[in-house]
């Protein structure tokens, strides 16, 4: 069996074409190469403790209402509907749940322009 200069060797996995393509997706839209996207689902994926998000998700949303009465306070009230607009993009485009916690996901966000066009 041939190996690389990192001890990794190829192995077979069986899978469906569908299934396979899926993959491939997944992959590329993580900004990592097939082999390196499969590893790491397979062997990082550690999932966050119920109370843990929950408490994310809780103080996320009470900065997010803070920041809006703050923008709107000061007349910025559309400078919140752009930014909101922007994010709302960004979810749909990126659709299932889990692709929003991949490791590409943060930075497909970051490479998106402020108008939530893609940065050249």
């Amino acid at each position: 069996m041939k190996e690389d200069a990192s001890g990794r060797r190829q192995r077979a996995v069986m899978a469906t074409d569908a299934e396979w393509e899926r993959i491939g997706r997944a992959a590329a839209a993580s900004g990592m190469d097939l082999s390196r996207f499969v590893i790491h689902r397979a062997l990082d994926r550690d999932p966050i403790p119920a109370e843990v998000l929950r408490r994310a998700v809780r103080e996320m949303l009470v900065l997010s209402r803070l920041e809006e009465r703050r923008l709107r306070g000061a007349g910025a009230g559309e400078a919140w509907e752009d930014a909101c607009d922007a994010v709302d993009e960004w979810i749909e485009r990126e659709g299932m749940l889990d692709r929003l916690t991949d490791p590409g996901a943060a930075n497909r966000w970051k490479a998106m322009g402020p108008a939530g066009e893609d940065a050249p």
